[in-house]
């Protein structure tokens, strides 16, 4: 009797332990918390394996809230303290995931803006922009003022073309853009246009980005997700 009840208070406690570890493992997991896109005021967040969109002064629940955000970070209250995080960032671990290879996220999610408009932020060939999703652009146009903020020598390297628009034909140079990411998705050699009098402080995400990913589109949110 004495080495059965050895027996089974080994066990309870063998079971209590695994019981212990497995709580444990859960826990840490539902705490898990990642910056998957920025914006202004708002954020797209991975957590406990599920997405969602917190905009700035919203709780995720009694622990996390949202303080500010913007395209280059985001502050929050977790547990009481205040913790920046970027994209990518975990709650765990302040370095950025795959900050040496941008190119390694295969999947980003683009909300829908007060205007009806997939907007978000990014870069070309280094330079942080603003993208206007536009699957009826050709190619990721952008004005001549954000061409010179870019960097881009088009008048001097670009193919110069006409481009027929609402307010008639205008004159368009159409080069390659080394590096186009969009909220951590990155392509290379993308052709662009830069269009004469064109009045918009976003770069049009055309086709000649899009049409490298696969798109689907709730209505809400659009993701983008390259193809292998």
């Amino acid at each position: 009797m004495k080495l059965l009840n050895k027996h089974a208070l080994l066990l309870f406690s063998l079971l209590f332990l695994t019981n212990i570890i497995f709580v444990n493992y859960l826990n840490a997991d539902e705490l898990q918390l990642k910056v998957i896109a920025l914006f202004k005021n708002a954020v797209i967040i991975k957590y406990n394996g599920k997405q969602k969109m917190l905009r700035k002064g919203q709780s995720l629940n009694k622990n996390i809230k949202l303080v500010s955000a913007n395209s280059h970070g985001s502050v929050f209250i977790i547990d009481g303290k205040r913790t920046e995080l970027g994209l990518h960032n975990s709650r765990f671990s302040d370095v950025p995931l795959n900050a040496a290879n941008p190119q390694k996220r295969f999947s980003i999610s683009i909300p829908m803006n007060r205007m009806g408009m997939f907007q978000t932020s990014g870069s070309i060939n280094g330079v942080p922009v603003n993208f206007l999703v536009d699957t009826g652009a050709t190619l990721v146009a952008m004005s001549e003022s954000m061409a010179k903020k870019v960097g881009l020598q088009y008048k001097l390297y670009g193919q110069r073309s006409i481009t027929s628009t609402a307010a008639g034909n205008t004159r368009t140079w159409l080069m390659p853009l080394k590096k186009v990411n969009v909220a951590g998705l990155e392509l290379t050699n993308v052709y662009g246009a830069v269009v004469e009098k064109m009045d918009l402080n976003e770069v049009l995400l055309g086709m000649s980005f899009l049409r490298q990913l696969n798109m689907s589109n709730n209505g809400q949110i659009m993701k983008l997700t390259k193809k292998y």
